[in-house]
């Protein structure tokens, strides 16, 4: 009897130690945070600061929750996006300013607008190829949330394609491309119609310790505008900082861009702090 009570006491010892073994690395976690097409459950908040626009700047608070639908050998990866924003003037040239608002054709106390913009929901059918290649092949859809005023957003229902490709090297590195073409279907017929491509090329390089390089540059066309007010294109960089906890990660960031090509009433360039958490698979 006390030899079973022993063995039962020991076993019972040595369970978190192997649960501990049997939870992801540092290393582990920096490659899961880094490719948006990873089957994990996660909670990104972000901020995005515009500045250097001449009718103002843009404040943006974001809530994207990743939402995977797993089955054997493939997943749907689905992303929903909350935007809070706020702006004083015409601005454009950024991911839900196709064209410039006007603030003070609205009657805003200077111009000034605050509140819900544009919100957005990618899914993606992800199959499993290996541990080093991702693709996802999707749509993104866009709802004109920003009622009533119309003032934070395109003001219209738009949709289509989006294509996501991710790159693991088995060490350091983390390469991926993002592209998405959006098309107007409905909406105010105040505001002009909507064709809006965004590249995100992105580059993780991993460094000791959880902490990693980053750079997520948002290139952005609208091909409605003249070709000389059509493009924006950041340059930059960031550093980040991978945190395990309780067998699941917190991912921390800041970067900074600048525009090297901008529309006459867009932002020069921006800054971007965000932090997600990341739950290990269930």
């Amino acid at each position: 009897m006390k030899r079973s009570l022993l063995l039962v006491c020991t076993t019972l010892l040595a369970l978190p130690s192997q649960a501990d073994d049997l939870s992801p690395t540092l290393a582990e976690w920096q490659r899961t945070a880094q490719n948006p097409l990873s089957p994990n459950f996660s909670l990104p908040f972000a901020y995005t600061f515009h500045g250097g626009a001449p009718d103002g700047e843009v404040h943006i608070g974001s809530f994207a929750p990743i939402m995977p639908i797993r089955f054997d050998g493939w997943n749907i990866i689905n992303q929903l996006t909350l935007n809070i924003m706020g702006t004083p003037g015409d601005i454009t040239g950024i991911r839900g300013m196709p064209e410039p608002y006007t603030g003070t054709e609205h009657g805003g106390s200077d111009g000034y607008a605050a509140g819900l913009a544009d919100t957005y929901f990618t899914s993606y059918f992800s199959p499993r190829i290996n541990d080093e290649f991702s693709l996802g092949l999707g749509a993104t859809f866009v709802f004109p949330t920003d009622e009533p005023t119309r003032e934070l957003g395109s003001g219209k229902f738009s949709v289509w394609p989006a294509v996501m490709l991710v790159y693991q090297t088995p060490k350091d590195w983390t390469l991926g491309l993002q592209a998405q073409q959006i098309w107007s279907v409905i909406g105010s017929s105040e505001r002009s119609e909507v064709s809006q491509m965004i590249l995100r090329p992105t580059v993780n390089y991993n460094l000791p310790d959880g902490w990693y390089l980053a750079s997520d540059m948002e290139v952005i066309a609208n091909w409605n505008s003249s070709p000389e007010q059509r493009w924006t294109v950041p340059i930059g960089v960031g550093i980040g900082k991978l945190f395990a906890v309780d067998g699941n990660a917190i991912d921390t960031r800041v970067e900074g861009y600048y525009n090297v090509v901008t529309p006459d009433q867009g932002p020069t360039w921006s800054i971007h702090v965000s932090f997600s958490f990341i739950f290990a698979e269930l």
